[in-house]
């Protein structure tokens, strides 16, 4: 609503002939109720079809009454919570959208698409690597995957039981496993402990949650230090292949 003339303000967002693109910065003090706008947006959207995908760095529990109500996927990252994605899955991904628009392809290896992800993951994680365990860590991760019978062939991905599904992946703890077989690797394997043993274990697990939902939230709010660091690229890695 205009506050001088009271007339209604209607923004496309998506209106590529009024808008170069659709990103939007909402800008005010304390309870001027920003995260209520946007979430009003977000509802909006989702009754026009359009998938949203929440990442709540602060106050993640003031989405949590909104997913609940259009039936959405709330996921809590955090050490204490139940829920889980594995950081590690190479998740499928309907590329009929970008086919029809773009034209097929180069058929890219999904596996080293991963592990190009999982390298920033754990430069994150382990900021001091030097390059001798980076490059161990690529050959322990194509360990790991190998293991689990996936390799750059694209094909090795489906279940044998079930083709249509990609097969079971590794988890973090298979990775640590191989990493603290070798010296030269175990300091990695050391600080890795912490995400499958330690208090943060929660992250050594298969995927539990919902990745397909429409209206998805991922709070992060009750992450700290290193860990909030954790929790951001995981949310951004389910952003980037899922959209």
């Amino acid at each position: 609503m205009n506050r001088y003339n009271s007339s209604l303000i209607i923004v496309d967002i998506f209106n590529s002939a009024v808008y170069k693109n659709a990103n939007m910065a909402l800008l005010g003090t304390s309870g001027a109720g920003k995260t209520f706008t946007m979430q009003l947006m977000a509802l909006r959207m989702r009754r026009k079809g359009i998938p949203i995908f929440i990442i709540a760095p602060l106050k993640g529990h003031q989405f949590h009454r909104a997913c609940a109500n259009v039936d959405g996927e709330f996921i809590q990252v955090s050490p204490a919570s139940p829920h889980c994605i594995n950081v590690m899955e190479i998740r499928q991904v309907d590329r009929t959208v970008n086919e029809l628009l773009d034209g097929p392809g180069i058929q890219l290896s999904e596996l080293a698409e991963k592990i190009q992800r999982l390298h920033i993951f754990f430069s994150l994680l382990i900021p001091d690597m030097n390059h001798e365990e980076r490059q161990l860590l690529d050959e322990a991760l194509i360990h790991t995957y190998n293991k689990k019978g996936i390799t750059h062939d694209n094909a090795s991905l489906a279940d044998p039981q079930k083709p249509e599904r990609y097969r079971e992946m590794p988890v973090l703890g298979d990775l640590y496993e191989i990493l603290k077989k070798s010296a030269a690797t175990k300091r990695l394997a050391n600080i890795l402990n912490r995400l499958v043993n330690g208090s943060a274990s929660t992250f050594n697990q298969q995927t539990n949650v919902s990745l397909d939902n429409k209206y998805t939230v991922l709070d992060i709010s009750s992450l700290t230090g290193d860990l909030l660091t954790v929790g951001m690229f995981v949310a951004l890695d389910v952003r980037f292949v899922s959209y």
